[in-house]
């Protein structure tokens, strides 16, 4: 059975409709069972039996023996470590993050943008015990991180106002830049000084800096952050902090090929 998109392309709706039972499997539906999965996607009981099973032979889900429900398999980790093995960048900016960990101790990021979210490429966490983490593979709102800030800043004109046309600036936290107009003021700040800064706009108590890195047609493909409670990082400190970020941006760039003045 097959279903046609809007550019006249034939998508299989079997395939669909296991992809859409993926999908379902988030922080608050961590388990669910066949007859919430029917009810959830509105799909015949019996059709969900069979993709399920097919999903849990191929480890794609896995059932918890106690209540029957299922769950996310370990095939999903394995497919998305091979995909993330690939992206030649996070292999290249290895090097750097984990230097720029030794230097501050902090939590580091790497993420590309997705659309109108960033998605964690790479972490490192910190060396205390008490630190702004963020999982691998997460996505976030581009005007609430300074990963995102870095990037839109740097892009070319037309792309950002594509991207910020008709988007939403949803508050993630009360101090979340909410409107356009400051929105640009804040991009324009970036571009001057070369790093963004997150005060408490995506976690509060988490204060992040990022720098944009750029490819070999000085194209921002991605950002590198630093993220750090606020009174491990008082405000006095936001420059040296921001300066490493840059320098560690900038040789993750020249090893993509980015120079500067070519």
């Amino acid at each position: 059975m097959k279903t046609t998109t809007g550019n006249g392309r034939k998508v299989i709706a079997s395939v669909q409709h296991a992809l859409d039972i993926l999908n379902l499997f988030e922080g608050s539906h961590a388990e669910i069972g066949n007859t919430e999965i029917a009810k959830m996607l509105k799909m015949d009981p019996g059709t969900v039996a069979g993709l399920v099973y097919t999903l849990r032979v191929n480890n794609y889900l896995d059932q918890n023996p106690d209540n029957r429900k299922y769950r996310l398999g370990l095939k999903l980790a394995e497919r998305a470590a091979v995909l993330l093995d690939q992206i030649d960048l996070r292999k290249i900016a290895t090097p750097y993050l984990e230097e720029l960990r030794q230097w501050s101790g902090e939590s580091i990021n790497l993420a590309i943008r997705d659309h109108k979210e960033v998605v964690y490429i790479e972490r490192l966490f910190g060396h205390h015990s008490l630190g702004i983490r963020s999982e691998l593979g997460k996505r976030a709102c581009l005007h609430s991180t300074a990963l995102g800030k870095a990037i839109l800043a740097y892009m070319n004109p037309e792309a950002t106002q594509a991207i910020l046309t008709g988007y939403e600036f949803i508050p993630v936290t009360p101090k979340t830049i909410t409107g356009l107009k400051n929105f640009l003021v804040e991009l324009e700040r970036v571009k001057k000084i070369g790093y963004a800064v997150d005060e408490e706009e995506n976690e509060l108590g988490g204060r992040c800096l990022a720098s944009p890195i750029f490819n070999n047609d000085g194209i921002p493909v991605a950002a590198v952050s630093i993220s750090v409670p606020i009174q491990r990082l008082p405000r006095e400190k936001i420059i040296e902090y921001g300066t490493k970020i840059k320098e560690t941006a900038f040789n993750i760039s020249r090893n993509l090929g980015y120079f500067p003045n070519k």
